[in-house]
Order: C-alpha cells, then sequence, then structure tokens
C-alpha cells in the first residue's frame, strides 16, 4: 500500500512539473474556423434615409483584419439585405451597383470594400440590414449551423424614415 501511495504521488509530481512547462500560447492553425482569427467590421454612410419618392445612396465600407490588426487583402465579402439580424430572409427594398439586391465584392490592398446601396422609393418606415460576410472556400457560411460557426460577419444598419407624412407602411 505504501509503494503504490508513493509510486501515485511521484506520477502526480512528474505530471504537475511536465503540464507546467509551456510559457507560450501559439496561434491557432489557419484550417479552423476562420472567425477566430479575422474581424469584419462595416459602416454605412449616411445610415439613415428619408423616404421621399427619390433613389438615395449610403457608401457600405467594411474593413477585414486579422487578430494582429494587420489589414486582409483579395477577401470576398458577399454583401445581402435582410429585413432583421435574426434571420436569413433576403429583401430588395433597395438594390446595390450591379442593380441586384446582393453583391459579392473583394477587398483592396487596404482591406476594405466599398459598395453603393441604393434605397428604394416606396414609403417603407424602419430597418434594412446589410449582412456583409466573408466567403470561406468560396462559400458565404451563414450562422451558427453550418460547419464554419464562427465566419467573419457584420450587420449594418440603415434606418428608413417615410417623410410624406401620410401612407407609409411599416418595413417590419
Amino acid at each position: 500500500m505504501k509503494k503504490t501511495s508513493y509510486l501515485l504521488i511521484l506520477a502526480g509530481l512528474i505530471l504537475a512539473v511536465a503540464s507546467c512547462t509551456r510559457s507560450e500560447i501559439a496561434d491557432p492553425t489557419w484550417n479552423d474556423p476562420a472567425g477566430f482569427y479575422i474581424l469584419l467590421e462595416g459602416s454605412a454612410n449616411p445610415a439613415v434615409f428619408f423616404v421621399d419618392g427619390n433613389i438615395h445612396t449610403s457608401q457600405v465600407i467594411v474593413r477585414l483584419t486579422d487578430s494582429k490588426g494587420n489589414r486582409l487583402a483579395g477577401r470576398t465579402i458577399f454583401f445581402e439585405q435582410l429585413r432583421d439580424s435574426l434571420s436569413h430572409q433576403q429583401i430588395d427594398w433597395g438594390y446595390f451597383e450591379n442593380n441586384a439586391p446582393t453583391i459579392l465584392k473583394a477587398t483592396d490592398a487596404n482591406g476594405e470594400v466599398r459598395v453603393t446601396y441604393y434605397s428604394g422609393v416606396k414609403y417603407l418606415t424602419g430597418h434594412i440590414y446589410i449582412h456583409a460576410l466573408m466567403q470561406v472556400d468560396g462559400q458565404a457560411y451563414r450562422g451558427s449551423s453550418s460547419h464554419v460557426g464562427s465566419v467573419p460577419q457584420d450587420f449594418i444598419t440603415i434606418t428608413m424614415i417615410n417623410s410624406s407624412g401620410s401612407g407609409a407602411e411599416a418595413a417590419h
């Protein structure tokens, strides 16, 4: 019994010493989900449309950086219009510069993408969510149900205000 106790104590000490030798945490491999290493941030200017029957434009800008703040060039970003940030229901209340409700663009040398969003002329009041999503392996994986659950993405909100004063429809 004493031998077993001594052997267990000795094995515990060896394991304790061996497990405390690590002095630096290595970066994870790039084969894992991209969201742990890449930050995608977006904004819209202007972020408010006064819907008055005319088409208005907003510059949507997305910046892509790695975990150390380095800008990432040549990455494809998928843009779509969504009704809200909780579902994947695409809408077409406006359009991008390709006259479609979605667009693909690659980041430039500064890790940025700029797209023009054109408002609709319908008298709506509410929000549009521009969903910017980095493509991984040529696919735009949405949400956490895919095998790449942490894909870099951002929801950029554009608010629409009916400026006519009457006959407004709610966007939601």
